[in-house]
C-alpha cells in the first residue's frame, strides 16, 4: 500500500477488524447506516488477506487481541509502516496500548456505539450520513 495524494470518490471504506462477532456485527451495522462502506476481518490475517487482493480502504478500525499469526497491534504497526497516512483505530478492553504509541488513536472497550461511528466520521472528514461536514 502506498500513501493516497487525492482524496477517493464515492463513500469512505472501513475495515472492521474484530474477533467478537456480535460486536463486529453491530459496529459496522452502525458504520453502514452512517453511509459508509464496512469490510470485516475476525483476526489480523483476514483484514491482511483482504487488503492485499482488494486494495486500499480509508480507515482501520482494530481490536488488539485477537487470535492468528499477529495481534490488532502488530497489524497497525505493519500497516503503518505500509501507509503512513492511513487513520487507524485501535481498540481494547484492557488498558491502552503499551508500545503503541503514535501508531493509531485508542479506543478503550467497553465504548458507545455512537460515539464510534462519529469519530470514525469525524477522523474522515464526513458526516454521519455519508455527506461532507
Amino acid at each position: 500500500m502506498v500513501p493516497q495524494s487525492e482524496p477517493r470518490r464515492g463513500k469512505p471504506s472501513i475495515l472492521v477488524v474484530e474477533d467478537e462477532a456480535l460486536i463486529r456485527a453491530i459496529l459496522s451495522d452502525e458504520l453502514r447506516t452512517a453511509g459508509l462502506t464496512v469490510v470485516e476481518a475476525a483476526c489480523a490475517d483476514e483484514a491482511l488477506a483482504y487488503l492485499k487482493t482488494a486494495g486500499m480502504v480509508d480507515l482501520i478500525f482494530t481490536d488488539i487481541q485477537m487470535p492468528g499469526t499477529m495481534n490488532g497491534l502488530e497489524l497497525a504497526r505493519q500497516l503503518r509502516d505500509q501507509n503512513p497516512l492511513l487513520p487507524i483505530i485501535i481498540t481494547s478492553g484492557n488498558a491502552g496500548p503499551k508500545g503503541g504509541e503514535g501508531i493509531g488513536e485508542f479506543m478503550p472497550k467497553p465504548y458507545d456505539m455512537d460515539h464510534v461511528v462519529r469519530a470514525i466520521c469525524l477522523t474522515l472528514g464526513v458526516s454521519p450520513t455519508g455527506g461532507r461536514p
